[in-house]
């Protein structure tokens, strides 16, 4: 069966709440038959991923606002018009820097994680209390948290 054309307007789609960031889903790996995914993803300041991995490439792409990526052991600061690529089983965390929200596009390959993001928009409401629920949504979707300890 081949992959249908996907026409997204600017109005249209539902956007979940994951960690105080907002994020909305352009495709999602059941429209591309599981080869890739892409969402728009709002990075308020002070907000953001924390370090992890998984078995799929994940890239972002920086519309508006300054964003502190972490791939591996570097750090970069990404701005409107920047791109970043973190390989699959890499740790990578981002956090938003600037006063602007930060928006950026992420892409997965393979598509993997709108089940994992909406899991997360429907059971980790109550932050930091609900902190706790991640590990376990994560190992259902092969995401992995890393703790600073555990990179040294």
């Amino acid at each position: 069966m081949a992959i249908q054309p996907i026409i997204k307007r600017a109005q249209e789609g539902k956007w979940l709440n994951v960690l105080g960031m907002q994020l909305q889903f352009l495709c999602t790996s059941d429209d591309t038959q599981g080869r890739y995914s892409s969402m728009l993803n709002t990075v308020p300041k002070g907000c953001g991923a924390p370090p992890h991995q998984h078995p799929w490439d994940e890239a972002f792409y920086v519309l508006k606002g300054e964003v502190e990526f972490q791939v591996g052991d570097e750090v970069y600061l990404l701005k409107p018009g920047d791109y970043i690529l973190s390989p699959a089983y890499t740790t990578h965390a981002f956090t938003g820097l600037s006063d602007e929200e930060g928006l950026m596009i992420a892409f997965e390959s393979p598509g993997h994680s709108h089940r994992f993001f909406k899991e997360i928009n429907d059971t980790v409401t109550q932050l930091p209390n609900d902190l706790v629920k991640m590990p376990a949504i994560g190992q259902r979707h092969k995401v992995t948290f890393v703790s600073q300890q555990d990179k040294r």
